[in-house]
């Protein structure tokens, strides 16, 4: 994502992957294979932000910790974008998926 200069905010690397923290409201019809979007009142259990990866704290660490947020900036400054994520998401998704079937000669 940032080779492609979209903005890439705090990343947590967790047992089932890479959870992206996006901006509240910013990924109203995500839709997208391998992924789950968790709606507003939902828990989530984010690490210490000085935990950064390979470090856990609960099998979870920051691959992007959180940067620190000015009092007058808004609370989804360096946040990402729900819209910027999608794209580069399915991308990833459909080279992983062709390198798995090439892997085990799976030619859909």
């Amino acid at each position: 994502m940032r080779e492609a200069g979209r903005p890439v905010g705090p990343v947590i690397l967790g047992p089932s992957g890479g959870e992206f923290i996006l901006e509240r409201g910013s990924a109203p019809r995500w839709s997208a294979p391998w992924s789950t979007l968790l709606r507003p009142g939902s828990l989530v259990l984010l690490p210490p932000p000085t935990v950064c990866h390979p470090q856990t704290a609960a099998a979870r660490g920051w691959l992007v910790p959180p940067s620190h947020h000015e009092a007058r900036e808004p609370l989804s400054a360096g946040v990402t974008p729900g819209g910027a994520l999608l794209e580069p998401y399915l991308a990833a998704v459909a080279h992983a998926e062709a390198e798995e079937a090439a892997r085990t000669g799976d030619l859909r």
